[in-house]
């Protein structure tokens, strides 16, 4: 088999074992945690300024202030 065929089935192969790894119950414990701890390092990579945001936060904390004042009178 050449090699341009093996290496797609391979990144395959990680991906789902990363994935998936610790739900296949017939793998042995150390194979499982393996897994998880692969999943850990690569969601480690992903920078926090990038992780989603609550973009409704500040317009609800905005809210909540003009609820809390008073009306002015006219």
């Amino acid at each position: 088999m050449p090699k341009k065929n093996v290496i797609p089935l391979l990144l395959l192969f990680i991906v789902l074992f990363t994935l998936y790894g610790d739900s296949l119950t017939f793998l042995p414990k150390p194979i499982r945690d393996t897994s998880v701890a692969s999943r850990n390092f690569f969601v480690g990579l992903w920078p926090n300024w990038l992780r989603p945001r609550d973009f409704n936060e500040k317009r609800e904390q905005q809210m909540e202030k003009l609820q809390k004042s008073p009306t002015p009178s006219r």
